[in-house]
């Protein structure tokens, strides 16, 4: 089973926030205030959504114009 592009690039930028969140994390790094470390994952985690939700859009675009070019 070959995973589809707009569900593995979120799934790769998702470890990649959780690892840097965990490198980040306010308690460790004195410069960061709570606020401003939630503050980034949400930005970050919104971003990440709107990327698998216009990635799914183009893949369910291409295969509708696959299917009508077949035609």
């Amino acid at each position: 089973m070959k995973l589809k592009r707009s569900k593995t690039i979120p799934l790769i930028l998702l470890v990649y926030l959780a690892a840097m969140s965990i490198y980040g994390w306010p308690g460790r790094n004195h410069d960061v205030s709570y606020t401003q470390y939630w503050l980034t994952i949400a930005i970050t985690f919104v971003c990440i959504i709107a990327l698998s939700y216009f990635l799914k859009k183009r893949d369910e675009y291409r295969d509708k114009n696959k299917i009508d070019k077949e035609k």
